[in-house]
C-alpha cells in the first residue's frame, strides 16, 4: 500500500473517532481546527495540508492547499456535486476525492471507499449527460439557466419542459449510470434516435413536477434507452424494408428484361436453324456430283454449327447466372424480410418458371443443333458415296418417276 493511502487511512481513522464539525470551523475553503484533544489529528493534517499554527491549540489550513496532488478534498458531498456540475463535468475523473465531513457520517469515509468512487463517477456522468442535453439543439431546443429548465419539442406531445434542479447527495449513491454519457453521446449522433428518445422521455416523466423531471429521467435512463433503441430499430427495419421493396422492384424489371433478351436470342436461333439446314441441303443437292464443293458446304455448315454452339452457350451462361442471382435474392429476402417475400412471392414464381422454360429450350436447341449437323453430315457422306444409307430408309416408299 502506498504512503499516500496510509496517510488517507490515518485521516479516515482520526475523523471517524470524532465529530469533525464540532471541532472545526469552515468558511467554504479554510478550516480552523481545535486540536486541544486531538493532537494525533493535527499531526495527520500537517502531513496532508500546509497548516498554520494559531493560538489556543488551533490549526488553520486550506482544503485546496493539499500536498497530495491526485486527491481533491471536500467538506461534504454537496460541495463536490456543485463543483462538478458548475464546471460542466470538467473535474478530473481520475482524481480521488475525500470528504472531510461527509453527510453519510464520520465513519463512512473509512469503510466505504468503493461507494465514494461510485458516487464520484455518478456525479461526473450526470454532469456530462446534462451537458449533452444543453448543447444538443435537436434534443433540447432551449435552455433557461435561471430557472434550470430545458425545453424539448416532440412531434406527438409538442413543447415539454424538463427541470434540472441539482439532486440531493444520496441520489448519487443510489444510482449507477457509469458510462451512460458515452452511450448517449454515440446514440445522439443519430437524429432519428433523438426523436424517439424525446417521445419516451415525455411518456416516462410527464406526471412529475417540472423541477424533478431530469432527475427522474436519469434514474430511469436504462429503461428509456432500451425502449428508444427498440423503437429506433423498428423504424430502421421498416425503412430498410421499404428500401428493399423499391430496390427489388427495379431488379424485378431487370430480371424480366434479361429473360426477354435471352428469349429474343433463342428465337433468332430457332428461326436460323431450319433456314440454314434447308439452305445447306438445297445447295448440296445441286452439287451431288461435285464432292469437293459438297465437302466445302459441309465444312461451312460445321462452322455455322460451332458459332451457333457458342451463342447458345453464352445464352445458357446468362440464364444460369440470372437463375443464381434470383435464387440468392429470394433466399436473402425470405430469411431476413419475410413480409417482403410474401409481397413478391408471385413475381419470384413467374421469374423462376420463365427461367426454367428457357433452360429447357436451350437444352432442346443444343440437341436439335447436334442432330441437324449429324444428319447433314450423314447426307453429305452418302451423297459423296462414302457410306450407303439406302438400307436405312427402306421403309420409305419410293416415288415412281415417269419417263
Amino acid at each position: 500500500m502506498s504512503n499516500q493511502q496510509n496517510i488517507l487511512n490515518s485521516l479516515s481513522k482520526e475523523l471517524g473517532s470524532i465529530e469533525f464539525k464540532q471541532v472545526a470551523q469552515y468558511d467554504g475553503r479554510n478550516y480552523i481546527v481545535d486540536t486541544t484533544s486531538n493532537l494525533s489529528l493535527a499531526a495527520v493534517l500537517k502531513e496532508i495540508f500546509k497548516c498554520d499554527d494559531l493560538p489556543a491549540n488551533k490549526l488553520e489550513f486550506n482544503r485546496l492547499d493539499s500536498k497530495l496532488s491526485d486527491v481533491k478534498f471536500y467538506d461534504q458531498e454537496k460541495e463536490f456535486i456543485s463543483d462538478t456540475i458548475s464546471s460542466s463535468g470538467s473535474t478530473l475523473v481520475s482524481q480521488s476525492i475525500f470528504f472531510l465531513s461527509p453527510d453519510k457520517g464520520s465513519n463512512f469515509q473509512c469503510d466505504s471507499k468503493e461507494q465514494v468512487e461510485k458516487f464520484k463517477i455518478n456525479v461526473f456522468t450526470y454532469s456530462k449527460i446534462l451537458e449533452l442535453f444543453k448543447n444538443n439543439k435537436d434534443l433540447a431546443l432551449l435552455n433557461d439557466p435561471t430557472s434550470k429548465t430545458l425545453t424539448l419539442v416532440t412531434k406527438e406531445y409538442g413543447v415539454f419542459n424538463v427541470g434540472y434542479q441539482t439532486p440531493a447527495y444520496n441520489f448519487f449513491y443510489r444510482i449507477n449510470i457509469s458510462g451512460k454519457d458515452k452511450q448517449l453521446e454515440t446514440e445522439f449522433k443519430k437524429k432519428e434516435f433523438i426523436q424517439f428518445f424525446k417521445e419516451i422521455v415525455v411518456t416516462s416523466v410527464h406526471r412529475l413536477p417540472d423541477k424533478d423531471r431530469f432527475q427522474a429521467l436519469v434514474e430511469q435512463l436504462d429503461a428509456i434507452i432500451d425502449l428508444t433503441s427498440k423503437d429506433y430499430e423498428a423504424y430502421v427495419s421498416e425503412f430498410a424494408i421499404d428500401k428493399i421493396k423499391s430496390k427489388f422492384k427495379n431488379e424485378r424489371e431487370s430480371y424480366f428484361e434479361s429473360i426477354d433478351r435471352s428469349i429474343s436470342s433463342i428465337g433468332k436461333q430457332v428461326v436460323a436453324f431450319p433456314l440454314t439446314f434447308a439452305a445447306s441441303v438445297f445447295a448440296s443437292y445441286k452439287v451431288q456430283d461435285k464432292p469437293g464443293i459438297l465437302l466445302l458446304i459441309l465444312f461451312a455448315y460445321l462452322l455455322y454449327t460451332i458459332v451457333a454452339y457458342l451463342i447458345l452457350s453464352l445464352t445458357s451462361y446468362n440464364v444460369s447466372c440470372l437463375r443464381k442471382d434470383v435464387q440468392s435474392e429470394k433466399e436473402t429476402i425470405k430469411n431476413e424480410y419475410g413480409k417482403i417475400y410474401e409481397d413478391f412471392q408471385s413475381d419470384f414464381e413467374k421469374i423462376e418458371i420463365k427461367i426454367g422454360l428457357l433452360r429447357i429450350v436451350v437444352t432442346v436447341l443444343f440437341v436439335v443443333l447436334t442432330l441437324l449437323f449429324l444428319l447433314f453430315s450423314l447426307y453429305a457422306a452418302h451423297s459423296m458415296s462414302w457410306i450407303d444409307l439406302s438400307s436405312w430408309v427402306t421403309w420409305v416408299p419410293e416415288v415412281a418417276v415417269s419417263k
